[in-house]
């Protein structure tokens, strides 16, 4: 056992102390050690999302940004990974029926499934994010949009926002598109003077050369996050640790840049 899983059992073994909690139901949770004594952990997915999973056509392998970040989490554990594909509409299930030990695959944090799984803190916000064109200066944050025109995609979240935006900022005109690009092409055109659209489509469409830059802190949260099995308390404090570490080193950001 290295230096990283000592450190990181400590710390699993440390926070059960504190809660008083060292065993569920009566059984010892192995969670954490299972994964190490294997050598392997196993993530569930469904290759059906990309950028964040997809098939390589030619290679046939799976890849994306959850891929990279479930080898990321394995390495720091000081396991190998194992990549499971699973159909999205029994991920859950699968993963209650131990199929692999967690599952990262686009999942939203969702408060009516925390009955059946437990989930970690966040690695990505896919949440709504205010555009301007690359080389506008004077719209800095939600604040400047007072007297302005704001693009949003009709009938998401960002048409949501954006109506509680313009009752709050005097003289915001909303201006609404059928989609995200629609809404980021107004903006790199100068039709409208920002756009609202989720993180994702943002990100995308500046890789593509797309002449608009993210400004200000997300407008809305929508946080991807890892889903283990509720009594798998051990295992989900070892993520957390290794996720707080990819935030604090780099790693998460670096990771989005190279898939987003």
């Amino acid at each position: 056992m290295t230096g990283r899983t000592i450190a990181l059992t400590l710390a699993v073994v440390l926070v059960l102390t504190v809660t008083s909690c060292p065993r569920l139901g009566g059984k010892e949770d192995r969670s954490l050690l299972k994964v190490q004594e294997v050598g392997v952990l196993q993530v569930g997915l469904d290759a059906s999302y990309p950028p964040f999973e997809e098939i390589d056509e030619t290679t046939g392998e799976i890849r994306g940004f959850d891929v990279d970040l479930a080898r990321e989490l394995a390495r720091r554990l000081d396991v190998e990974v194992e990549i499971v594909n699973s159909g999205w509409d029994g991920l859950y299930d699968a993963l209650e029926a131990n199929r692999f030990d967690a599952a990262i695959s686009g999942l939203v944090y969702d408060p009516w499934q925390t009955d059946r799984v437990a989930y970690s803190i966040s690695y990505f916000n896919v949440g709504q994010v205010l555009v301007v064109r690359e080389d506008r200066q004077t719209i800095a944050q939600v604040s400047d949009l007072q007297g302005r025109t704001l693009g949003v995609e009709l009938g998401s979240e960002g048409d949501v926002q954006g109506h509680v935006l313009s009752k709050r900022l005097r003289d915001l005109t909303l201006r609404s598109y059928s989609t995200p690009a629609e809404v980021l092409s107004a903006v790199s055109q100068g039709e409208v003077d920002a756009g609202l659209v989720d993180a994702i489509s943002a990100r995308q469409f500046i890789r593509a050369g797309g002449k608009v830059r993210i400004v200000g802190e997300p407008v809305s949260d929508e946080l991807y996050v890892v889903a283990v099995r509720l009594e798998d308390k051990a295992l989900l404090q070892a993520i957390n640790a290794a996720l707080v570490e990819m935030r604090d080193d780099g790693t998460l950001v670096r990771l989005a840049d190279k898939w987003l």
